[in-house]
């Protein structure tokens, strides 16, 4: 078998984040066992082996939106691969302005694999920053009613439609879609993964703790774009809350809080409020292959994702998760769909209610005293990730959902 896999989104130079993790995981993992081409827009981090560059043409690189932007990269590919193409599937990550990969398969009759995170219909109407100038925002107003929803509605309706297997993160999202018209027959859920070999204990995490002088504290660690829904604020509030009610661990425990994203400035912001900057370490932007390093440095990890602000299901399959997991460390995570179904309540992690500054305190005051009871739980989270949730796994079920969906009998073995 052999697949084509096109990389579209309209998003550069990215060196860290779940979306990186997950587009190296899944390729790498394909390579395992299929011949797969790769093409995309820029260097795609963390991928092993061969990507064909075909770059955005220069008109289409600066001054014109976003979602226009990808409209026309998909255009550009079309042109170019629309007189051959030597691949028995097209798998493309969905966004809100690219369409080629349907299209081409398509016109070559081959089945097109649609990987299906989140609608940016949605993403567009519930996650707007808003500027101080009332004419800017009248602008973006007009603009998103008039020119930007009505094409990524478009396109989200024409990828859905044409996509031969569309798979999704969680039972959430497959709900939605079905709720949307999607033909349940062909949504595959399959939660995100890991790198097991990438993501374990290297003992380089002594490096990390020497450097930010965290040798001998209790070191609880975050990791993530400090996005809308990843609970930053929530965690900002839980840390202040936690130092104030445990005066006792003052000085015993650290925070090192990785990465870089819209809400970072609101963190610090709440941090530096209650006088908290010599507890907290705020590292920026770590370069994908050195998370690791990062992680390893860390004693206990916090996954603190919180309800969608407009009051719909969270449909997230967070990265980050599976990663804490494999690094063998005590975590605290919100109980919230998918992550309170992966993760068992004092077995594999300590839940608490999404957004309950009280709760994340509690629980890292848990972990914190009890080194047993978290290298317990992190024993066998790495064991139940390892058994369900890799990049492997993830791959070998869209394999034989493909061979399932063409009467193959071959069948590829996933637990």
């Amino acid at each position: 078998m052999r697949g084509l896999y096109l990389r579209t989104v309209f998003w550069f130079n990215l060196s860290a984040g779940g979306s990186v993790g997950h587009t190296a995981g899944v390729i790498n993992s394909f390579r395992k066992y299929i011949k797969l081409d790769v093409i995309s827009n820029d260097q795609l981090t963390g991928v092993k082996d061969v990507i064909n560059i075909i770059k955005p043409s220069h008109c289409i690189m600066y001054l014109i939106p976003f979602y226009i932007r990808e409209l026309l990269y998909s255009c550009q590919l079309i042109i170019k691969l629309r007189k051959s193409l030597k691949s028995d599937f097209i798998y493309q990550r969905y966004s809100g302005g690219s369409f080629a990969g349907a299209y081409l398969a398509k016109k070559f009759q081959i089945p097109f694999v649609l990987e299906f995170n989140s609608s940016d219909v949605w993403k567009i109407k519930n996650w707007n920053v808003k500027s101080k100038s009332f004419l800017v925002n009248t602008v973006k107003f007009l603009y998103k009613k008039i020119i930007q929803l009505p094409l990524v509605k478009f396109v989200e309706h024409y990828n859905l439609k044409y996509a031969d297997i569309i798979v999704v993160v969680s039972e959430v999202l497959k709900e939605d879609l079905i709720l949307a018209g999607v033909d349940s027959n062909k949504i595959l859920v399959n939660p995100n993964g890991v790198d097991i070999k990438q993501f374990s204990s290297n003992k380089q995490g002594g490096k990390i703790r020497l450097q930010y002088g965290l040798d001998c504290h209790i070191v609880v660690g975050f990791i993530g774009t400090f996005g809308q829904w990843h609970g930053v604020l929530e965690l900002a509030r839980a840390i202040s809350y936690f130092y104030k009610h445990n005066q006792n661990l003052l000085d015993k425990v650290k925070f090192l809080l990785i990465g870089d994203g819209v809400l970072l400035g609101e963190t610090k912001k709440i941090i530096a409020k209650d006088n908290l900057i010599d507890k907290v370490i705020f590292t920026g932007l770590v370069p994908q292959q050195e998370a690791v390093n990062y992680l390893d440095a860390c004693d206990i990890l916090v996954s603190p994702h919180i309800q969608n602000a407009d009051g719909t299901k969270f449909f997230g399959s967070p990265t980050k998760l599976f990663e804490y997991m494999a690094m063998e460390k005590g975590i605290v995570a919100s109980n919230l769909e998918q992550i309170g179904k992966i993760l068992c309540h004092n077995e594999t992690g300590y839940l608490i209610e999404p957004g309950n500054i009280v709760e994340i305190a509690e629980g890292i005051k848990v972990l914190a005293a009890d080194e047993l009871l978290r290298n317990k739980m992190g024993h066998k989270a790495r064991a139940f990730v390892s058994n369900y949730y890799t990049w492997d796994q993830h791959v070998l079920r869209i394999l034989n959902e493909l061979k399932y969906n063409h009467n193959s009998k071959t069948l590829y073995k996933v637990n």
